[in-house]
């Protein structure tokens, strides 16, 4: 991705900052957490210059972070009160666009288009954002919700044809764009809030959508027919909060109120991955894997980041610096030892 402008242009572009949001936990054990040798050393990765200096991300709460495909040191994360922000530099530092509206708020999910780095969707209430010029300007109606207290929670483009779109909403409503977010039609009703699209790195025909209580749905037809891919016999299974897959989307590991469980089959059938702790003991709510080596896990709690190479029958743990919960992980595809974390506060 090119750079948008000059360093010396932050300031101009950030303003007062991103610390001027909703009130918030005061505690700098925030933001996102960075490491270089896959967890051995975690450092904080937050710093924000202003136009009153250099502020900082460690109060935020990070809930979604993504990674431009085509070049791994431009970061997108969303925050629960500090709206969206970005890093072209690898989370040495930390900017937002021009537009006010994304500068403060709650930001569920961002999504790149995989062809074009300077295309970038963003979700935020009831509206979903996009720029086209590389956070230069936003269009703020590539999709408006009008119903009362339903939300944008999830976006996701497909990688095969990128002018296909796909969003949840936060009353189970699955909406299909194939304009590029021009027009939309509805693709799936599960009646639970969506909270994660994954679709399939060899065939984007086939998807998985998981929900936060009634499990996940598959499709192999571009959503023209779906089928439950829950495992009913791990019924706390069917929390589930995130989905990663491998790069060929032969392996899928979904964090789930359960544990961690494993696809082989793209949804067919599941298997838990053993952990240290008891199944249900822990609510993991996000995992990471390398995507060109399925035995390498990822997944943290609370001031712990647990490690397999293994694939799950063996695990390492250490120490992160902060007592809020992880809520991202990203592996560096072009450096599998550098690895980010987003953490958030529980909301009480």
């Amino acid at each position: 991705m090119k750079k948008i402008l000059p360093l010396l242009f932050l300031v101009f572009l950030l303003g007062a900052g991103c610390s001027a949001g909703a009130p918030k936990s005061t505690k700098a054990d925030g933001g996102i957490l960075r490491t270089a040798d896959a967890g051995k050393i975690w450092s904080q990765a937050s710093l924000v210059p202003t136009a009153k200096g250099i502020g900082t991300l460690a109060t935020a709460n990070i809930l979604t972070m993504k990674m431009d495909p085509q070049d791994s040191s431009v970061l997108y994360v969303g925050t629960r009160e500090d709206g969206f922000l970005y890093s072209e530099d690898g989370a040495v530092s930390w900017r937002q666009p021009r537009d006010k509206a994304l500068a403060t708020g709650l930001v569920q999910s961002i999504d790149v288009d995989p062809r074009n780095a300077c295309t970038v969707y963003v979700a935020k209430g009831s509206r979903l954002y996009k720029t086209v010029d590389c956070m230069r300007t936003f269009q703020n109606d590539a999709y408006i919700e009008s119903r009362p207290n339903v939300s944008v929670v999830k976006v996701a483009v497909d990688w095969f044809n990128p002018s296909t779109v796909w969003m949840g909403l936060s009353n189970g409503d699955l909406q299909k764009s194939t304009d590029s977010g021009k027009t939309w039609s509805n693709a799936l009703q599960v009646k639970d809030v969506i909270t994660d699209i994954l679709i399939n790195q060899a065939d984007s025909r086939m998807m998985l959508v998981a929900t936060a209580t009634k499990g996940i749905r598959k499709t192999g037809d571009g959503g023209v027919t779906w089928e439950d891919a829950s495992d009913k016999k791990m019924p706390t299974a069917l929390i589930v909060h995130d989905l990663v897959q491998t790069k060929n989307s032969d392996t899928v590991i979904a964090a789930t109120k359960y544990g961690l469980i494993r696809s082989q089959d793209f949804g067919a059938a599941w298997s838990p991955i053993k952990l240290i702790t008891a199944p249900g003991q822990v609510d993991i709510r996000t995992l990471a894997m390398d995507a060109s080596n399925p035995d390498v896990l990822y997944y943290a709690t609370a001031a712990t980041f647990y490690k397999s190479i293994d694939g799950g029958a063996t695990w390492q743990t250490g120490k992160l610096p902060s007592n809020r919960l992880p809520r991202a992980i990203l592996v560096d595809p072009a450096r599998n030892s550098l690895l980010y974390v987003g953490v958030a506060s529980e909301v009480k």
